[in-house]
């Protein structure tokens, strides 16, 4: 692997931790249904996880070690 395609998978994992770290300092507000913003919570918990674990698969293809 280059080092250009190295640095290029490193950037993405940052931005992709970058909006992991965003979202966690966004506070779900809760307002008269707290189920509700429960659930949304926990669907934007799952969709960043989603999201990292596919920067980190990438990764992980791109240094040929998965």
């Amino acid at each position: 692997m280059t080092d250009r395609r190295l640095i290029l998978a490193l950037g993405r994992l940052e931005r992709a931790i970058a909006r992991v770290e965003a979202g966690m300092e966004a506070a779900p507000s809760f307002g008269h249904d707290e189920n509700e913003a429960l659930f949304r919570l926990a669907e934007r918990h799952r969709t960043l996880r989603e999201a990292t674990e596919s920067a980190i698969e990438r990764i992980d293809r791109l240094l040929g070690t998965h």
